[in-house]
């Protein structure tokens, strides 16, 4: 059943009644949108005369919701016609092809019971679940996005390990050294926003905050990153607690230093006296 029809008709009552529903119709629709018990003449009632006059108004709903940026208008239109023709109730489109000339792949989200995803040609079909849409990338996909519905729903930030936030970090430093794509930054910026900012940001804002890092030589995209890795380690974790990670992980280093002394592992051990030092003085 479509929900944001049903909320509309209550948000609108007065045009409604009597000239579409009856005030018995609109107290069972107000029932069934609380989530309230239906007797079974209730239920009957509502299915058999209420969902066809929904349906009826749903033949006429063209409306999407556009949230985000920089979108290209022509790539929005698009958008509007695969989720036209998509005909779900609830699913959106969302990431690089909204604002990227050259990005030809569409991600597509699907709210279903079940989990699956594929391809059929340049469209990349995402089922997901409600509860789904709460973590933070799948509801960062939603704030930039065309929709066929508007949420209302509060995402669920958790705290990672930090070990898992390290070896990010690690990748990240490593794509610098090795010229790659810098796909883990783009991962490291959206938890230090998320962490830090306590902000989800959009697909496009992301991309935006990683591209001011990436437009800079090696050297300083460096240096930003240890910036931002330094206030995320100290930041989100006690201080005891990263102070005797980062002693181990720096001593352990240099003991790797000693037999295969790659480049990257000096920004490491550079980064793990930084956070120490950090804590000591803040415990200080």
């Amino acid at each position: 059943m479509e929900e944001n029809i049903l909320k509309k008709v209550m948000e609108n009552r007065e045009l409604f009644v009597p000239s579409l529903f009856t005030d018995r119709q609109i107290t069972i629709i107000e029932k069934y949108l609380n989530h309230h018990h239906l007797d079974d003449t209730e239920k009957a009632y509502f299915y058999s005369t209420i969902k066809k006059k929904i349906e009826a108004l749903r033949t006429l709903k063209d409306e999407f919701y556009i949230t985000g940026e920089g979108m290209i208008p022509e790539r929005m239109e698009k958008a509007k016609l695969i989720l036209k023709e998509l005909k779900k109730e609830k699913a959106f489109i969302s990431g690089s092809f909204l604002y990227k000339k050259d990005h030809e792949d569409i991600d597509i989200y699907v709210l279903s019971k079940r989990r699956k995803s594929y391809h059929k040609g340049n469209n990349h079909f995402i089922f997901i679940s409600d509860n789904d849409l709460r973590k933070p990338l799948f509801y960062s996909a939603l704030k930039y996005s065309v929709a066929t519905f508007f949420p209302s729903l509060t995402p669920l930030i958790k705290r990672p390990e930090l070990q898992d936030l390290v070896i990010t970090y690690e990748m990240a430093i490593t794509e610098v050294f090795n010229k790659d794509d810098l796909k883990a930054l783009r991962e490291f910026v959206f938890e230090y926003y998320l962490q830090i900012k306590k902000e989800i940001l959009d697909s496009y804002s992301l991309f935006k905050k990683t591209e001011e890092i990436k437009n800079n030589g090696d050297k300083e995209k460096i240096r930003i990153i240890n910036l931002i890795a330094k206030e995320l380690f100290v930041k989100t974790y006690s201080k005891k607690y990263s102070y005797n990670y980062f002693s181990s992980f720096v001593k352990k280093l240099k003991e790797d230093v000693k037999i295969e002394p790659y480049e990257n592992f000096f920004v490491y051990i550079s980064l793990g006296n930084e956070v120490k030092h950090e804590c000591r003085r803040a415990e200080a």
